[in-house]
């Protein structure tokens, strides 16, 4: 029941948004939205495979181009060829890692049967791929392309596979039944959800993070969208951390901080991807003196 809930709300947020379409015939997500990439966020998605034509993701008009090694100072680095296209509701797409020679610069304005460029491997790209943005200019921020985009097929739950508490005394992997003492703890967790648009090992970042401690929800964390905030990229719902503080190594992400008095202790972490499958890890712990 609470995944059907989930995925109606979902597919309400998705009708209620945009509904775009996906740029590719064929999608192979190899990182998402929020991912820990070059030690920052990934602002989009990136999609690899074979190489295909491109589409826009809805109607526009091109406003910006760039060929594979133009990149002033204030332009996006690393994406090689790129084309950026501005569509209603101020919002912007943006397409990296082009076929240099595939830029389709003529038609200015588009729609979304219409071919854009192909995927290649320029910039930083390891092989053809194509880097997907979604942004909204009127509130200055980057939204999740996954938000609007159809949900893919995805029946694998995501991955907790260790949970870390960090305190006075040092740093523990927790286990069944612990002991700890009490005091005030850091929570951490390795989290996964596998690709399955792949034939290889390809994990993805998550929709939403939750942590509950004796049933009370403490902590939530949402790979919704992101702004700049005091020269950092943050998340925007997830009371604005930034990569530094969220990620402890690439798929290690830090949850909350709470305090822990002598008792019984329940920590339970709940993880949903954007298919509404979700992942649960609970542990119990004996909290002394």
């Amino acid at each position: 029941m609470r995944r059907i809930f989930f995925i109606i709300i979902i597919s309400l947020v998705i009708a209620h948004i945009y509904g775009f379409q996906w740029p590719v015939s064929d999608v192979v997500l190899i990182s998402t939205f929020g991912e820990s990439e070059s030690s920052d966020y990934v602002k989009g998605l990136n999609i690899g495979g074979k190489v295909q034509d491109i589409n826009p993701i809805d109607s526009g008009e091109l406003i910006f181009y760039s060929h594979h090694g133009a990149s002033p100072l204030d332009l996006p680095s690393g994406l090689g060829a790129y084309v950026i296209y501005q569509h209603k509701n101020g919002i912007r797409s943006l397409y990296g890692h082009l076929d240099d020679n595939s830029l389709n610069t003529e038609s200015y304005e588009v729609s979304v049967s219409d071919k854009i460029g192909t995927m290649g491997s320029t910039g930083t790209a390891v092989g053809a791929m194509l880097h997907l943005q979604v942004i909204d200019t009127e509130f200055k921020k980057y939204i999740n392309p996954l938000l609007s985009l159809p949900i893919l097929k995805d029946t694998s739950q995501p991955l907790i596979n260790g949970i870390f508490l960090s305190g006075e005394t040092g740093r523990v992997a927790l286990g069944i039944d612990q002991i700890v003492r009490s005091g005030m703890y850091n929570l951490s967790a390795d989290i996964r959800d596998l690709s399955e648009n792949t034939s290889y090992y390809c994990p993805l970042a998550p929709y939403s993070i939750s942590l509950f401690i004796n049933g009370e929800n403490l902590a939530n964390i949402k790979f919704e969208s992101m702004l700049i905030d005091d020269d950092q990229m943050v998340l925007q719902e997830s009371d604005g951390i930034s990569y530094s503080d969220l990620y402890q190594s690439d798929w290690e992400i830090f949850i909350g901080n709470f305090e822990l008095n002598p008792g019984d202790v329940m920590i339970e972490i709940s993880v949903k991807d954007f298919a509404g499958n979700e992942g649960v890890k609970k542990i119990s712990l004996k909290v002394t003196e």
